[in-house]
């Protein structure tokens, strides 16, 4: 039974706004392209693991949290969680291409791919780790005593090569059958208790915030381009125009261009904006029509008159991004 679903990935969101908001020559871009296609990779990845859960029913009471985030002796997020009367089962995701190894004396992992381009990455075991720690943690404060199983799943056929000690390495087809195997050993969780535990998780999850981008990657605000996005040329040649936008370059029309003109302020420059500061960076001239731009925003309003700001929190974000893909 899944009690959490993996959350929209406001980071990858962001990103693509970042991307597409810095200058071509800008020297960070390439950066955050790859950080975008990591993003991507794990968001694939765990969809993967998604669609394995669904196609492959386990005959045992259990429940399924993807994407947690928790806070303990320490915050950590765990990419899959199940929760039976077996124990704690933390599944870390991996989508990396190539040829895979594990050096033995160092906890990191070598990726070759076929080009003969090398990258080293942090072990998987590294956050398993840390990410047991911390649950186990969770739970004692909590006066819960469950044991704590891991294991990495690597969403690709790929050669690995080398071990790692207390390493558990799973294919996606391959995790139905290690879950059924353990749970062959004996019940640790009486029935009763492991509804509390799955309530008390929940109830602990908090969604994490990486906004605004330009304080999390440490980027200059002045480097991030204002206007208003043309969805047709790719420019910010939009302009206001009867009870729209119209772009200046193409002449595409948008009646909604600035809903993510408001979002991607929200997610790269700060997560309080003005109506002076949101005329700056759509390049609006009248206070009156801004003001009933971020009225229907939906951003949560405190203050009178010129002292008024508007808030996003992570819910309003995602509010103003189904209405951006409208």
């Amino acid at each position: 039974m899944i009690v959490k679903k993996k959350s929209l990935s406001l980071k990858r969101i962001g990103l693509e706004a970042l991307i597409r908001r810095l200058p071509d020559h800008h020297p960070r871009k390439r950066e955050f392209e790859n950080e975008l296609g990591r993003v991507r990779g794990g968001e694939y990845g765990e969809k993967l693991l998604e669609q394995i859960f669904q196609k492959y029913e386990l005959p045992f009471e259990h429940y399924i949290f993807y994407d947690l985030h928790l806070r303990s002796t320490g915050l950590f997020q765990i990419d899959a969680l199940l929760i039976s009367e077996r124990g704690a089962f933390i599944l870390e995701v991996k989508n990396i291409s190539g040829r895979i190894e594990f050096p033995a004396r160092h906890r990191q992992v070598i990726r070759t791919l076929d080009s003969g381009q090398v990258d080293s990455y942090e072990c998987p075991s590294v956050q398993l780790d840390r990410n047991s720690m911390l649950l186990e943690d969770w739970f004692h404060a909590r006066h819960f005593t469950i044991p704590i199983h891991k294991a990495v799943v690597f969403t690709r056929s790929q050669i690995i090569t080398g071990e790692r000690e207390n390493l558990t390495i799973l294919f996606p087809n391959e995790v139905p059958v290690y879950l059924r195997k353990i749970h062959h050993s004996p019940k640790v969780i009486p029935s009763g208790q492991l509804r509390k535990i799955v309530d008390s998780l929940l109830a602990s999850h908090s969604n994490y915030s990486p906004f605004p981008l330009s304080h999390h990657y440490q980027v200059p605000k002045q480097d991030i381009l204002k206007g208003v996005h043309c969805q047709c040329c790719g420019l910010f040649t939009m302009i206001p125009y009867q009870h729209g936008w119209r772009c200046k370059r193409c002449g595409q029309s948008d009646r909604n261009a600035h809903t993510a003109a408001i979002l991607d302020y929200v997610m790269l420059i700060d997560t309080s904006i003005t109506n002076q500061r949101c005329r700056e960076f759509l390049h609006l001239t009248c206070p009156q029509k801004t003001k009933r731009l971020l009225q229907k925003s939906g951003l949560s309003a405190a203050g009178e008159r010129r002292a008024r700001i508007y808030h996003a929190e992570l819910d309003s974000i995602e509010r103003l991004w189904n209405t951006a893909m409208k």
